[in-house]
Formats: structure tokens, C-alpha cells, sequence
């Protein structure tokens, strides 16, 4: 009952099925003592991306990736900290650090000369953050438990308490209309351009964009596959291959 209530924002949500919620939320279970649990599921979800690899480069992947890595980087005590600091801990220095603030923040805001100001993450913000017990922040599914009660008459209640309204890009949708790829992405995604370039398996690319122009890319694992293969492919044109932005409008 609790999994359902979870991305109430989605308009396919996993966690609605009671059957999916659960087999996607007991993905790692043999990694429970881990601090890196609460993040399989999402990193299994990236693993299904590797299907479309071509098979050279799935070896190569598959030769250096593993849970392992991840160990090396975390304090040898952590074992020993509440678990929703282990997975925060985890999260920052991966998840926050690596993409949302790098691919989704400064390199998105500084190519439109904007610079980005987050106050959340001020140092002193942060380090008084850690300090507070698991308790406070959250329960059960209220987030930001603390946060919320301190901005009690600041903020609007319709605000303060509203469930978590989380940033989200436009995905394969944006890429076809009329039930066709729009011409830079036909191109980019032709099967002459991916054996080229030598990342992906054409075959597999193939039917993803196929499932696309029908609109039935729809899951998390399909649209991050998608949304994945078509950025690779436009770096690859422009910077390993140098074709200039003006050849794809």
C-alpha cells in the first residue's frame, strides 16, 4: 500500500501495479546491508540500457563496471551510520555531484550563459543538514519533514505541504512527430550512422525507434535508453566527427 502512494505525479507509475512495485522494488535485495542499497533498482534500470550496446562496447562496459567501485569511494565507518545518511551520502557524491548538478545543472545553465545558484547546497547548509536525525527528515513519505515545519507561515500551505514535485525533462516524446523521428534524429539514429560510430547494436536501436514513433515508449528504462543513445550519437557527430550544429537543423 505504501509503494503505490509513491510518484503520484507519474502518468505510468511503476509502483502502481502492486505485483510490479514489488519486483521492482526487491531488485538488489542481496545488497540490504549495503550502503548503496536504495540505489540498485535505479542502477538496474540503467543496466537495461546495455541491450542496445554494440557488442564491442558492452565487453568493454561490463569489464570495468561493478558495485565494487562504488565501495573505494565511501568511508570505511559508514557501515556504522543511520541508513538514510548512507543513502544520502551515497546520492551526493554520485547521483547529485556526477549528473543533476553537472549534466542537469552547470552544463545545461552555463551553455545558455546562465549560472546557477543553489542555496540548499551551501556548505554550512549541508554540514547542518547531516547533523540532523533521520527523524526529522523524513517520515515515512513526507520528505523534508523539518524543512516544512520551519517555513510554517513563510510559505503558503498549499505549497508547504504539497507532495514532492520533482524536475523532469521531456523525454522520447519530444523527439517524433507525426509518427515519424523528426529528420535529425532520423538521421543521427539511421543504421548507417550507428555502425559508424560503433557504440550501438543497429538492430536493437532500430526497434527502440520504431516503438517510439508508435508512442509506446513510455517506462523509465526505454525512455533513459532513448534519450541516452540519442545524446551519445549527436556528441559523437559533432565532436568526434565534426559535423557543425548548422548540418542537423
Amino acid at each position: 500500500m505504501i509503494l503505490k502512494k509513491l510518484y503520484p505525479y507519474l502518468k505510468y507509475n511503476p509502483a502502481a501495479s502492486g505485483d510490479f512495485g514489488k519486483q521492482f522494488f526487491q531488485q538488489g535485495m542481496e545488497y540490504i546491508d549495503q550502503p548503496f542499497f536504495a540505489h540498485v533498482p535505479r542502477w538496474s534500470t540503467t543496466r537495461r540500457s546495455w541491450r542496445f550496446f554494440s557488442a564491442e562496447m558492452k565487453s568493454a562496459v561490463e569489464s570495468k563496471v561493478g558495485y565494487e567501485s562504488i565501495l573505494r569511494l565511501l568511508p570505511k565507518d559508514i557501515g556504522r551510520w543511520d541508513p538514510l545518511n548512507r543513502d544520502q551520502y551515497v546520492e551526493n557524491h554520485t547521483l547529485l555531484s556526477g549528473y543533476l548538478l553537472n549534466s542537469q545543472g552547470d552544463r545545461m545553465a552555463m551553455a545558455n550563459s546562465v549560472e546557477g545558484r543553489f542555496p540548499f547546497l551551501d556548505h554550512r547548509v549541508m554540514e547542518f543538514a547531516a547533523n540532523i536525525p533521520a527523524r526529522y527528515k523524513i517520515r515515512i513519505l513526507n520528505e523534508k519533514f523539518i524543512l516544512k515545519k520551519s517555513m510554517a507561515g513563510l510559505i503558503p500551505d498549499s505549497i508547504r505541504k504539497r507532495s514532492k514535485q520533482p524536475y523532469r525533462a521531456p523525454d522520447s516524446l519530444s523527439f517524433f512527430s507525426g509518427g515519424k523521428p523528426v529528420p535529425y534524429v532520423q538521421e543521427l539514429l539511421s543504421e548507417e550512422s550507428l555502425r559508424t560510430a560503433g557504440y550501438f547494436n543497429p538492430a536493437a536501436v532500430g526497434k527502440l525507434l520504431n516503438k517510439g514513433a508508435n508512442g509506446r515508449i513510455i517506462g523509465f528504462a526505454d525512455n533513459m535508453a532513448f534519450v541516452g543513445i540519442l545524446s551519445t550519437m549527436l556528441l559523437d557527430k559533432m565532436f568526434i566527427q565534426g559535423y557543425s550544429a548548422a548540418s542537423f537543423e
